[in-house]
């Protein structure tokens, strides 16, 4: 038997960010996630829960230490690859991020059936658009 018996999905994402505002500013006034909970978790460290409206994909966990120094910047390790989203549309989401002075990572690429694009958060976390192209 397999964990696959038990029906899992991905829930969340979490990884730690230098400035909440900042990265709220991103992750909710510019990717559109709401804010679904906040909590502390002792020893100076907070985490914020966001989520996509009106979907049942997975989310995001930003977390903080309120002791640092706001703006400090978080050393991302090599193990950390990228957040995906699947989009309808990655001209037009690509478009609206580089708006947002969005960092590029790789343009909107098309292999195969697959259309993406690659930027870069507030804390250098690579975020990649994925659009499934029609056969």
């Amino acid at each position: 038997m397999t964990l696959s018996a038990f029906k899992p999905q991905v829930l969340h994402v979490a990884y730690h960010v230098a400035d909440i505002e900042r990265a709220l500013g991103f992750y909710v006034g510019v990717l559109g996630l709401k804010e679904t909970m906040r909590i502390p978790l002792g020893n100076n460290l907070s985490e914020v829960i966001l989520a996509f409206p009106e979907t049942k994909s997975a989310g995001v966990i930003l977390m903080w230490n309120t002791d640092r120094p706001k703006g400090t910047p978080i050393e991302i390790g090599e193990g950390y690859s990228r957040f995906v989203l699947r989009v309808s549309d990655v001209e037009g989401a690509f478009a609206h991020l580089q708006k947002h002075n969005a960092p590029v990572v790789t343009p909107v690429t098309t292999f195969g059936n697959l259309k993406f694009a690659m930027v870069k958060d507030p804390d250098g976390y690579v975020i990649e658009l994925l659009e499934f192209l029609k056969a």
